[in-house]
This record gives C-alpha cells, sequence and structure tokens, in this order.
C-alpha cells in the first residue's frame, strides 16, 4: 500500500561507497529494491535515518542517501534525513552497532532525534537561474553569494552542529522531483555559500575555471569566495580545488547530521530555493557518538 511501509536495514559497518565485500552488495541491494516500493502520498516525503558511530569527516546525507540510491521514487516529494540515536534492537531482539531506516512520514513533520535550536542564517526564495545538474554547487553558491541572505548569528561554535533546511521550486509546467543527487548538490551549494575560502595558492586556477562555467566575471568570483562575512559556518584552507578539468567543491559539512529539501509547487519559468540553516540541539537523554 502507498504510504504504508518502512524499511530498516541492520548490519555490522555501515556501507561504503567503494569497494564493498559482497555482504554489503546484498544488503544494498536489498535495501533498494524495498525502498523502490515506497510510494509517497502527496503530502508524504522520505524520512531517512542512519544509526551508529560514523566518521569523524564523514557527511551523513552521504552514507543514508548518496551511497545507498537516488530515492526518486520514494523521496521524490522531499528528502529529510538525520543521524539517530543509537540503533534500534533488531527483530528479534537482535543488537548491532548500524542500521538504515527509510520511512514516509508527513511533509509536515520534523526531525525525529534533535531539536532545532537557533537560526543561524536564512534566505527567501532565490533566482537559481538556468538550472544545469552538472554544474549545482556552483549555480546554487553564486545565486546566494549574490542573493539576499540574513545572517543571524555569527557566534556560532566551530563544533556546533546544524541542519539545512530549504524547499526547491521548478518552473510552471515541471513537476517538482527531489532524488538524493539533488539533496548532495544542492546542500553543498548552500553550505559552500556560508563558508570562506582561504587557501590563495590554488585561487587564480579556481576563479579561472569557475568563470569559464558560470555567468560571473572572475573578479566576482574571488571576492565571493574570500568573504567572510557571511561565513557563519567557517573558513574552510579549500573550499573548492582544481580537479580534473574542472572544480570540486569540499565544505565542512560533517557537522551538518540532519536535513531536509522539500518539493515546492511551481509559480513561474524559473528554478528557486528558499531556506534555513539553524543549530541542532540534542535530547538530554541521547547518546550519540561521532568518532
Amino acid at each position: 500500500m502507498p504510504g504504508s511501509a518502512i524499511v530498516e536495514a541492520w548490519a555490522d559497518a555501515y556501507i561504503l561507497f567503494e569497494r564493498r565485500p559482497d555482504w554489503q552488495k546484498a544488503l544494498l541491494a536489498e535495501i533498494k529494491t524495498r525502498c523502490k516500493q515506497l510510494e509517497p502520498s502527496t503530502g508524504q516525503v522520505l524520512h531517512a535515518t542512519f544509526f551508529g558511530d560514523k566518521r569523524p569527516k564523514a557527511d551523513v546525507e552521504n552514507v543514508v542517501l548518496y551511497y545507498i540510491d537516488s530515492f526518486s521514487v520514494a523521496g521524490r516529494n522531499g528528502i529529510r534525513f538525520e543521524h539517530g540515536a543509537a540503533a534500534p534492537l533488531a527483530p528479534p531482539d537482535g543488537e548491532y552497532p548500524f542500521c538504515y531506516r527509510y520511512a514516509l512520514t508527513p511533509r509536515s513533520g520534523s526531525f525525529a532525534d534533535w531539536q532545532q535550536g537557533r537560526t543561524l542564517a536564512s534566505f527567501d526564495w532565490t533566482d537559481l537561474g538556468v538550472f544545469a545538474r552538472d554544474k549545482i554547487p556552483a549555480q546554487v553558491w553564486l545565486a546566494l553569494a549574490r542573493g539576499q541572505v540574513e545572517v543571524v548569528n555569527l557566534s556560532r561554535a566551530p563544533d556546533a552542529l546544524f541542519a539545512v533546511k530549504v524547499e526547491i521550486r521548478p518552473p510552471r509546467g515541471l513537476q517538482p522531483r527531489v532524488n538524493s543527487d539533488l539533496v548532495k548538490g544542492i546542500f553543498d551549494g548552500v553550505i559552500c555559500a556560508l563558508q570562506a575560502h582561504t587557501d590563495a595558492t590554488v585561487l587564480p586556477v579556481v576563479v579561472a575555471r569557475l568563470a569559464a562555467a558560470l555567468p560571473a566575471y572572475p573578479e566576482e568570483i574571488r571576492k565571493h569566495l574570500l568573504d567572510q562575512r557571511r561565513a557563519v559556518l567557517g573558513v574552510v584552507p579549500r573550499l573548492v580545488y582544481p580537479y580534473r578539468e574542472g572544480v570540486k567543491w569540499d565544505p565542512a559539512d560533517h557537522l551538518c547530521i540532519a536535513g531536509e529539501l522539500l518539493a515546492a509547487e511551481p509559480v513561474d519559468s524559473r528554478w528557486a530555493i528558499r531556506g534555513e540553516i539553524v543549530e541542532l540541539i540534542a535530547p538530554v537523554d541521547r547518546a550519540l557518538s561521532v568518532r
């Protein structure tokens, strides 16, 4: 039945992106098969939760979404994700250090294991221009760097956990559809727009390559990359660096342990996003390890 199922999988280690052992390949195939049976109704989104320790620099959205599947069916209306508390018991009362859970939940819902704290920054509907799927982080970064981003609080502690909450609106005539690739691209762009780059040695090459791919002059790109006035999420030595023939964005986003990308109905002929970045507070009984 549409909207009636929950997919849960337990494991002794979390599923790797590459060079997976055979048992992980089998588990991954089973998760993907079962998640394709999750058919959301109009008011439902996919809520993905990863339980267990993660590597210090690992991104939760990668571990629970990008490494697993596109979730183009279950997540088409929106995807909410988070790093959950201790893994629940596997039936019948088995104990495993890791668990993956995928469930259809109301769009109006919230995170299950985190309380929302201070708003760090927010932005209203921001035009993304002609939206090229192969340049999502760069386009989002530039749109927000040029846009009206309200930085509410620059006093965030460097190790404070945070969430990114975004809505995306497609052009009129297109159905809004969310998947894990879109989550990764949008989140990378949003987080990069609220961080600053400090390594000047790679700037000439990076700026030249971005200027060739974006509708912006090199000096504007350089200025935005170095601008720390909006860097509510901190500074990164190489926020972006040369990679093959292009560039690679590398935000410090391992402290983003929850987030959502929700589809909104179109109102005009342009792609647009709006959203906010908030600090997260763990309930007093929560025991989360990130070793």
